[in-house]
């Protein structure tokens, strides 16, 4: 089930960009891709987290802090002559490279960015330790069409999942989509 739910996510973001690179939205609709770094840390013990990494990975020790990569796509619709926009983000990134397992997680979040570059929003985080809610919160910087943002995100816990925060930054650039000047 689990592979299942992370193949369909993975299928809907990979399909959502090739249909970007081929279609022009409207004046202040546009898609921006690019990569993410950072680092998470599970709130649980290096016993408990090496337990349930057992269930995949069943020889190792392994600790609930960890680096995060992966990619993020984002679709923005302007909000009338601001800069300000609305943003619906789809994130997979892979955690536990250098413990050498990988843990991929897939989130969707819907937000706001107002024109000074000041973001948050909230969604679904999908990953092998159950279903959640992520919440983050940021600042995106803007430079000659290049996006850097920076996030800093709850995983809310749940009846599978235990609580994580995370810290992530990376690099955005546009892909599709016609605006009438860069926002943040």
């Amino acid at each position: 089930m689990k592979k299942t739910v992370t193949t369909c996510v993975l299928f809907a973001v990979l399909a959502s960009a090739m249909y970007a690179a081929e279609s022009q939205g409207p004046a202040g609709f546009f898609m921006v891709l690019g990569p993410r770094i950072g680092g998470s840390y599970v709130m649980d013990t290096p016993e408990s987290f090496t337990s349930s990494v057992r269930a995949l990975y069943p020889t190792g020790s392994y600790f609930p802090a960890f680096t995060l990569f992966g990619v993020m796509i984002e679709q923005r619709i302007l909000l009338g002559q601001t800069r300000s926009h609305f943003a619906f983000q789809e994130e997979i990134l892979v955690g536990g490279l250098e413990q050498g397992i990988a843990l991929p997680e897939a989130a969707v979040l819907i937000g706001y960015r107002d024109f000074q570059g000041f973001e948050f929003g909230t969604g679904p985080i999908v990953s092998l330790a159950g279903v959640s809610v992520i919440v983050a919160i940021g600042w995106t910087f803007s430079y000659r069409g290049v996006f850097v943002p920076v996030d800093l995100s709850f995983i809310i816990p749940s009846a599978t999942r235990p609580a994580a925060i995370g810290l992530t930054t990376g690099f955005n650039f546009q892909i599709s989509g016609v605006e009438e000047s860069p926002p943040p």
